[in-house]
């Protein structure tokens, strides 16, 4: 009989049917992915910074008084130097951030000394060749809580702790070789901003700032950054920004006084999970 069917035929209908009805649903599953699913909760960023180092500076030593000295006028270190720079971070639930940075900046200059130069204890004559370098390396460790959460934008403040590693070294045709070296720690407040006008596009602004005395040393320090972000499949990312990072000591019983500031873009590689 045509229109009726075999009983077995039908049986097996019922179960292709069963079948489909139950894998579309699983199929369907990878296209609406849970929130905790996206790649949000630990990042890492390498980046390349092109900056300039501009400052001045007295280094006392040896009881011999410091000479005020310009990093680029008195010394010559006009270069641009592309750093080293490392961002990893983590966000736990949906406010709590943690960013843990690296920078390592160096420069080098030569110049004839238009004045005489006493730098930690070693007086360096007029007319005097000198070859300078000049290297920071600055760690940074922040928690920034998010009061502001929202798909199109986000704000948060925080704390950080900072150390700055500083050595310099000065090394002249008559009067030698002299190095300075210093380690700096101290903390700082700590904002952000991140602006997302597509899920995959974000707008980041952050900031960290000092104006105090830490043991005794008078420390102003700013540090801030704006940053485009694109991720492709929300995973890997390109960054494009620009840096600016100013530090200004004065330490009465230890090594004098300096300002440094290294400014400029930056482009990086980002990958989140």
């Amino acid at each position: 009989m045509i229109g009726g069917g075999h009983p077995a035929c039908q049986r097996r209908a019922v179960t292709v049917s069963a079948v489909i009805g139950l894998l579309l649903p699983v199929s369907a599953a990878p296209l609406a992915r849970p929130a905790y699913a996206l790649a949000d909760w630990i990042g890492v960023e390498a980046a390349g910074f092109q900056n300039d180092l501009s400052g001045t500076a007295a280094i006392e030593g040896g009881g011999v008084p410091a000479t005020d000295f310009d990093f680029e006028d008195t010394l010559g270190v006009e270069d641009s130097d592309t750093s080293a720079q490392g961002r990893l971070w983590f966000r736990w639930g949906k406010k709590n951030r943690l960013f843990f940075d690296y920078l390592d900046a160096q420069h080098v200059g030569e110049a004839v000394l238009s004045q005489v130069l006493s730098f930690n204890g070693t007086t360096y004559l007029a007319g005097e060749q000198v070859a300078t370098s000049v290297q920071t390396e600055l760690l940074q460790g922040r928690y920034r809580y998010s009061f502001v959460n929202l798909k199109p934008v986000e704000f948060g403040l925080g704390l950080g702790v900072n150390q700055a590693h500083f050595v310099t070294q000065v090394d002249g045709s008559v009067s030698g070789r002299t190095t300075f070296e210093e380690t700096l720690p101290f903390p700082s407040l700590a904002t952000g901003l991140v602006v997302k006008p597509l899920p995959s596009l974000h707008i980041r602004l952050e900031g960290d700032v000092l104006d105090g005395s830490v043991s005794g040393d008078s420390i102003r320090f700013l540090d801030w950054r704006a940053q485009l972000e694109w991720y492709v499949l929300h995973v890997f990312g390109f960054v494009a920004g620009y840096r600016a990072l100013s530090l200004d000591v004065e330490s009465e019983d230890d090594f004098g006084e300096g300002d440094i500031e290294y400014a400029g873009p930056y482009l990086a590689l980002g990958l989140k999970f």
